[in-house]
């Protein structure tokens, strides 16, 4: 599992192997549908889309989906926390979207 999800990370973000081995939890950012890639090739800073491919409460909602239903599927026990998917939706990446999306 784990090994498949740095597969797509690196075919849905255009990162690097190292980029992704040293990815950490704060460099995604979900809200804004980015990741901050750190000391990259050249030791340089640079932001990726968030691939939304493996989000399933974002195609949920994106499908149109009750934000409700959503959230009963996830257990989540405050729609807060559901409503916290519906940042996903929006592009971020600077308006990219990956080829794993598409």
């Amino acid at each position: 599992m784990v090994y498949g999800l740095m597969a797509n990370l690196l075919y849905g973000t255009g990162m690097r192997l190292m980029d992704c081995v040293r990815l950490r939890i704060k460099d995604v950012d979900l809200e804004r549908g980015e990741i901050m890639i750190r000391s990259g090739k050249g030791a340089k800073d640079r932001v990726t889309m968030l691939p939304q491919h493996h989000s399933f409460e974002a195609h949920l909602l994106d499908s149109g989906y009750n934000i409700s239903t959503v959230q009963e599927l996830l257990g989540h026990k405050d729609v807060q926390t559901t409503m916290i998917y519906t940042h996903v939706l929006n592009k971020g990446g600077k308006g990219v979207v990956s080829p794993l999306d598409r």
